[in-house]
């Protein structure tokens, strides 16, 4: 638990550094085992001389930048924005991606509601492309959350961004490498099952912070 605070944390205060904001470790982040450091990627241990590190990016934006429109809830399409890694650890089983509102973390003190939650996505996959179907499970077996309608979404998958008024809010938008796939993991779990699943089975891990204001 504690690790996994200090990479939120360190993400949190770079954004909060950006926009001239004042921030703290978000409490009640849960736990996430392995041996990864902020963008590690699990590999040498003492054994030799470490990879590369895990990356993570979107060709829709540079980390720190405003998330584009298009991808929050004025316009009603909740389309989701397109994500790559690259350089994930060699023992990799496959992929989650888990993308939530830091400011509403921060603020209430416990993991916030999520806006995006995917999983069991293959090791040999490298990018979700813009526009991922709103489907309980894809053809390639990964698996998405319940997002029951929330502003405006489809009842699974991504749930575009809408903090109230004109507010800035920041959201991370997390790669876990893990060493296992979560076969036993049904279909519509929920984020806090998700984090108690692969404790103590991420290799690797990365993080993206975006600011949004509508």
């Amino acid at each position: 638990m504690r690790l996994r605070q200090i990479l939120i944390g360190m993400a949190f205060v770079a954004a909060a550094t950006a926009v001239g904001l004042t921030a703290q470790a978000p409490q009640g982040a849960p736990a996430a085992g392995g041996a990864q450091g902020q963008g590690g990627a699990g590999r040498g241990g003492g054994r030799g001389p470490a990879g590369p590190p895990l990356t993570l990016s979107s060709p829709a934006f540079t980390d720190l930048q405003l998330l584009p429109a298009k991808y929050g809830c004025a316009g009603g399409s909740n389309i989701s924005f397109p994500l790559t890694w690259a350089n994930a650890p060699a023992a990799t089983q496959s992929f989650a991606v888990v993308v939530s509102d830091i400011d509403l973390r921060q603020a209430r003190g416990h993991v916030a509601p999520s806006h995006w939650v995917l999983w069991n996505i293959p090791a040999t996959v490298t990018s979700l492309p813009e526009g991922v179907p709103a489907v309980p499970e894809l053809p390639d077996g990964s698996r998405q959350t319940i997002t029951a309608g929330r502003n405006g979404a489809p009842g699974t998958g991504y749930r575009a961004m809408c903090p109230p008024g004109t507010q800035i809010h920041h959201y991370a938008i997390e790669l876990y490498a893990l060493d296992t796939k979560l076969d036993a993991l049904a279909t519509g779990a929920q984020v806090t099952d998700l984090y108690a699943a692969i404790d103590g089975h991420v290799i690797g891990h990365q993080i993206m912070v975006v600011p949004f204001h509508q």
